[in-house]
């Protein structure tokens, strides 16, 4: 699976950080797509439920980032 992110919303070493919190570190690749960044899950049985973790890991991030 896919997964588009736009640059204006996160750089990249924000998501290599989070994948490597969600511990998808070497399993999830990063590709640039333009100015964004294309993010490939394997597919599997979980992995929708691993994106949607994903993202909520980013969100949480960026949340945490703004309440300080």
């Amino acid at each position: 699976m896919n997964v588009l992110i736009s640059s204006k919303e996160y750089d990249y070493h924000t998501l290599i950080k989070v994948a490597e919190m969600a511990g998808l570190a070497g399993i999830v690749g990063f590709h640039p797509a333009g100015e964004d960044y294309l993010i490939t899950f394997p597919d599997g049985e979980n992995t929708e439920e691993l994106v949607r973790d994903y993202k909520a890991r980013l969100k949480g991030l960026e949340n945490n980032i703004w309440l300080f």
